[in-house]
């Protein structure tokens, strides 16, 4: 008979774990598996002895857990890089389990139920802060499928997201591990997962306060940063001005285009008129991206908004990608037209900067976008939840990548995927609502308390550790 502990049991639960963790997180494919992943090796890590062994499963399982993220982006981002994912990541998994265990063996029930969702959630948004890739890659954007839970984001963030997302595995494990204690681990978890339910139905229930028409056009075969001649530039321009002419008769009140869709340099015709006369000629409102070169040989990343009878307005993209977007200038400023927004992209993965549009009344999100292809809904589902955490709707037209439509409440209202060979094109209507979400209102009051559980946690493990010395 084997026992609970062997070492070849242990093998089989980190690698189930991390297997689980890899199909429900970084692909972002099965979201919701991610309230079980974490049961297989945390019901053997926690009442298991052999500390050295534990840890280093918990690495086995980071590291797979987090393969879907390492080959996504294996052939885009610089290699020192990907090595410092492939050893901080599954260390940051190791140091977590280490620590639940440490308060699961020497602590109170409540104290290990809070344990594991409060050191995941607090690490992760120490960690989000100082990251140049904002909150890529947080648990919490697995649960995205899941719209009645999603809800909480409106009051903590995605922080909240992670929490929930770790608290109902804890449940899980100590539900198997520790049988007498069953009742009230039903009880404490039960009641705040039914409480969360309650209010994520009821915010649903809200409605909408008006609808928009929107259209979203994208054509990955023209998607091309390094067009050299003006007559090519011209020609990928025409052709979204052409598809705009098509899209005409549907009377969309607004077009979104890509991120980097049209290319604009010094001495060439402007590609941008083109979509301007568009916008004129239809009574139509167009988002295009640019790739910009300025004068002095550097880039700009940007999108136009235009609308009949007005004056351009330009965004510049505010957070680049460190190293594929070293020679592009960061804007510093909101783009906010009456209750509509405007970002690119990698904009959207922070979530202090994307508050700050919420605060400002905005009610729609219009997001040009270029995506990895591997990472396509991981992206837009992240955006998504920006959507939930500040009570707008979001239109996100990604390059090599998805065509995405989501309302305030995270409900895909319509999606569509690129294609390589053929352009692609989603019309729908979507819902807006008034008024602002206490995550806007309280920012990230919830993820700064789960910081100080944290701390509140292992201060008090040390004391009943020395007590039990004693």
């Amino acid at each position: 008979m084997i026992r609970k502990d062997h070492p070849y049991l242990g093998i089989v639960a980190a690698t189930t774990t991390g297997l689980l963790f890899w199909a429900s997180r970084d692909t972002g494919s099965f979201g919701p598996l991610v309230l079980i992943a974490p049961i297989p090796w945390l019901a053997y890590a926690l009442p298991a002895k052999r500390i050295v062994w534990i840890a280093v499963l918990s690495f086995l399982a980071g590291t797979l857990g987090r393969l879907g993220l390492i080959l996504a982006y294996i052939g885009v981002i610089p290699p020192a890089v990907l090595i410092l994912w492939i050893i901080f990541l599954p260390l940051w998994f190791m140091g977590t389990v280490l620590l639940t265990r440490w308060l699961y063996r020497s602590a109170s029930l409540w104290m290990a139920l809070l344990a594991y969702p409060v050191f995941s959630t607090a690490s992760e948004f120490l960690f989000n802060l100082i990251s140049p890739h904002g909150s890529f890659g947080s648990l919490g954007y697995s649960l995205i499928d899941l719209p009645v839970l999603v809800q909480a984001a409106s009051i903590g963030g995605v922080a909240a997201l992670t929490f929930i997302g770790s608290l109902v595995p804890m449940a899980g494990t100590l539900f198997i591990i520790s049988p007498r204690s069953r009742r009230h681990t039903v009880l404490l978890a039960g009641s705040s997962l039914i409480v969360i339910l309650m209010f994520g139905a009821i915010r649903m229930e809200h409605g909408y306060d008006r609808q928009v028409a929107v259209s979203l056009i994208a054509i990955d075969a023209l998607q091309d940063d390094d067009v050299k001649d003006e007559h090519t530039a011209q020609l990928n321009a025409k052709a979204y001005a052409d598809l705009i002419d098509t899209l005409a008769g549907t009377r969309p009140d607004i077009i979104v285009l890509p991120e980097k869709s049209l290319i604009r340099k010094p001495g060439w015709s402007d590609t941008g008129t083109l979509i301007r006369n568009a916008a004129e000629r239809h009574g139509i409102s167009i988002v295009a991206g640019f790739n910009e070169t300025l004068g002095d040989e550097s880039h700009a990343n940007t999108a136009e908004f235009y609308h009949p009878m007005q004056q351009n307005q330009r965004y510049l993209k505010r957070r680049l990608i460190p190293g594929l977007e070293s020679e592009f200038v960061s804007g510093t400023e909101n783009l906010i037209i009456g209750s509509t927004g405007i970002a690119i992209c990698k904009d959207m993965d922070f979530a202090p900067a994307i508050r700050d549009y919420g605060r400002h009344g905005v009610q729609l999100m219009l997001i040009p976008a270029w995506d990895f292809s591997a990472d396509a809904r991981l992206h837009a589902r992240m955006a998504v939840v920006r959507g939930v955490e500040n009570g707008f709707a979001v239109v996100r037209a990604a390059a090599n990548g998805m065509l995405t439509v989501s309302d305030a409440y995270g409900q895909i209202i319509a999606e569509k995927a690129t294609a390589k060979n053929s352009a692609v094109i989603l019309s729908s209507s979507v819902g807006l609502r008034d008024g602002k979400t206490l995550y806007v209102l309280f920012g990230d009051v919830f993820s700064w308390l789960t910081v100080v559980s944290g701390v509140l946690l292992i201060i008090r493990g040390f004391g009943l550790t020395r007590k039990n010395l004693d």
